[in-house]
């Protein structure tokens, strides 16, 4: 998923029940700005009751694992005028225990179950509160015995939080008014609009029947089988996924879409259809954005492997949504993203790269989703290497580098909730980076490549302890403490860096003797590159730092002009002495802006001069605001930003880069703009 870039709504949701859960205890309520430091466990302590399940937070029904699930047929007949669903729910399981008799699963409580069939008869069932649903099934079931039932429901699907659950909406075009319904289910939201195990760890086959008024097209995963008339004025579109996925993947786009199809073949032979539905007042538009799906295409199967749904399409479908969701074979895209203007390739790449990290290779607990948006937002950087070489490449992963905000937000590995924010996208992507620079390019891509392909993990759930340990096999290094403490810790390592040059094999100034040492607490285990400049040409070393300190010394063949340590940022660090508060940008709010502002959060050490510059999604500056010399205030210094361009006129919706320049240092945050 990317988003373009906040979750408002349901932070504030969350921060409220919080406050509730602390004053309820009678502890002192604490600063929302607190939430994103706390653990999982002392979240879900705050918790009313053990009862409660949260779709930000990726719960599901307890004794739901006692169960495998092998295959859902949704049946659903959905209504844009009154926002009604009726539907059933096929479910095919097999019991994982000796004894299963109690069936539980996830169903919103506020959607009534009309009954549950078993084989031709009404079983007893209790939808509970807390979005569980109990099914007393008639004789037990013995370990790996598969049986079935048949959910119906009805009623008017609500959002859980905003844009969240099933999505009802309209938009107006050209005098003309229409619907456009669609779903957003990450990460456990998929049990607010049907019937289902909503966790990742258990994927299955699903089939997707649409009945909707025939003047709509109805859009869903996989193959479209078949297409009837059940009654006039509806029409039924038959949908069929042929790979197993999670029920955060499953996808409803209903709306009065224009189809624009290309077929391509890759380089490697694969033959991909590519599909988009698009709404008809965008469809040039999109002509010109997806000009280049086919390339990316190519582009990822060349870095990671074959097209994981092969057989099947690929494409998008259009939903009113502030950023994409990756939704297996059929990426909704907010309508937002298609202006015509090819500036919004990064967010079509992302959710093509989720096709492998995530669609197919599925996170089996949400406490690793970074395997997921790292490796999505790091083929962002492959995207921009590929068309503009290494420097493209590593200025694009210089903008989204913001220590303070993900600080923040929390650790990248089991985050609270499970999408906090920037954090897990953008750190996850350097860490991938790091990894590959530590790596080499052979090993690291020979990695990707058995990662996604022939490591025979494709269509399973993979953890992050996998992935290192895969890692370690293909390099030969032992990558735990490499990976852990940036994937645990908000902070990064604080670097003493010092050298000394003397007198050496090649005469005056050609020995040189340097030291690292690592001042935080936590050890960080990193090789840091350092590169020394003479008057033959520049040299790189490496120096492995795995514990607190090293030494080491290294012989010239000329005087030795200067020593820089790490000059193209292959490791994430920050030098010894620097305060835990980064002087520079730390947060942008609202974001998304819907309002014409947005407030731009920062701290200065001292006095400084200080510049705003706004570039555009291609990297050109749309607006530069010098502030002259400011003055530190007490917490931080606030700049309101009236989305302006250097014109006055006001910028066009989409995602900007906010860079804060101090006396030529400078922090960067992305930022959302919605008209």
């Amino acid at each position: 998923m990317a988003f373009s870039k906040s979750k408002q709504a349901i932070l504030k949701q969350l921060f409220s029940f919080m406050i509730l859960s602390f004053l309820s205890s009678g502890a002192m309520a604490q600063d929302p700005n607190d939430f994103h430091g706390l653990s999982r466990a002392r979240f879900e302590a705050t918790k009313i009751s053990a009862d409660e399940k949260d779709g930000a937070l990726g719960d599901s029904a307890a004794n739901s694992d006692r169960y495998d699930m092998l295959s859902y047929d949704l049946d659903l007949r959905i209504d844009p005028s009154d926002t009604s669903c009726v539907g059933s729910v096929v479910m095919v399981f097999s019991s994982v225990v000796s004894d299963l008799q109690e069936f539980v699963f996830d169903f919103d409580t506020g959607f009534p179950i009309s009954q549950i069939m078993h084989h031709g008869s009404a079983v007893v069932f209790n939808q509970m509160t807390g979005d569980s649903v109990v099914v007393q099934l008639p004789v037990p079931l013995v370990m790996g015995q598969t049986d079935s039932l048949v959910v119906e429901y009805s009623g008017q699907p609500e959002e859980p939080s905003w844009e969240r659950g099933l999505i009802f909406r309209t938009y107006s075009f050209g005098g003309y008014t229409a619907p456009l319904v669609a779903n957003m289910s990450e990460p456990a939201y998929a049990k607010y609009w049907w019937p289902c195990k909503d966790r990742p760890d258990d994927k299955a086959f699903t089939a997707v029947s649409l009945t909707v008024p025939d003047t709509l097209i109805g859009v869903s995963n996989g193959t479209l089988v078949a297409e009837e008339i059940p009654e006039a004025g509806w029409k039924t579109f038959h949908w069929r996924e042929s790979y197993p996925m999670p029920t955060y993947l499953v996808s409803v786009a209903i709306s009065n879409y224009q189809l624009q199809s290309e077929e391509c073949t890759t380089s490697g032979g694969s033959a991909v259809p590519l599909r988009h539905w698009v709404l008809p007042p965008d469809y040039d538009d999109a002509l010109v954005d997806f000009a280049p799906v086919c390339e990316m295409m190519d582009f990822c199967e060349d870095k990671f492997s074959a097209y994981p749904f092969l057989g099947e399409k690929y494409g998008h479908a259009e939903f009113l949504w502030n950023g994409a969701m990756e939704h297996t074979t059929v990426t909704s895209i907010g309508r937002g993203s298609l202006t015509g203007a090819g500036t919004h390739d990064w967010l079509i790449v992302h959710e093509l790269g989720h096709q492998w990290f995530g669609d197919s290779l599925t996170p089996r607990k949400w406490a690793d989703i970074w395997l997921n948006e790292g490796f999505a937002t790091y083929t962002e950087a492959l995207w921009e290497e590929h068309k503009g070489g290494r420097e493209a490449y590593l200025e694009y992963l210089d903008l989204s580098r913001s220590e303070a905000v993900w600080e923040f937000q929390g650790p990248v590995y089991d985050p609270v909730p499970v999408f906090p924010g920037r954090v897990i996208y953008d750190k996850g992507s350097w860490i991938v980076h790091m990894l590959r620079e530590r790596l080499g390019d052979a090993v690291f891509f020979t990695l990707l490549e058995e990662w996604t392909g022939s490591g025979g993990r494709p269509g399973g759930t993979v953890i992050t302890e996998e992935f290192i340990a895969l890692a370690e096999s293909v390099s030969g290094q032992e990558l735990g403490n490499f990976f852990w403490p940036y994937l645990e810790n908000t902070q990064l390592p604080r670097i003493l860096f010092e050298y000394s040059i003397s007198e050496g094999d090649a005469g005056t100034d050609t020995h040189l003797e340097v030291s690292l040492r690592q001042t935080q607490g936590q050890i960080f285990d990193n090789i840091f590159p350092i590169s020394v400049t003479t008057g033959s040409g520049t040299e790189e070393f490496r120096v492995s730092l795995p514990g607190r300190s090293v030494q080491a010394e290294f012989e010239l063949n000329a005087p030795i002009e200067s020593v820089q340590l790490d000059p193209e940022s292959s490791v994430l660090w920050n030098a010894a002495g620097s305060s835990g508060q980064f002087e520079g940008l730390s947060l942008a709010y609202p974001n998304p802006s819907r309002d014409h502002y947005v407030y731009l959060r920062y701290r200065l050490d001292d006095t400084a001069n200080v510049v705003f510059r706004f570039f555009d999604a291609r990297g050109r500056e749309v607006a530069r605001r010098n502030l002259g010399s400011i003055s530190p205030e007490v917490g931080f210094n606030e700049y309101v930003w009236d989305e302006k361009d250097n014109r006055g006129a006001l910028v066009s919706s989409g995602v900007y880069w906010a860079t804060m320049e101090i006396d030529g240092k400078r922090s960067v945050l992305k930022i959302s703009i919605v008209h």
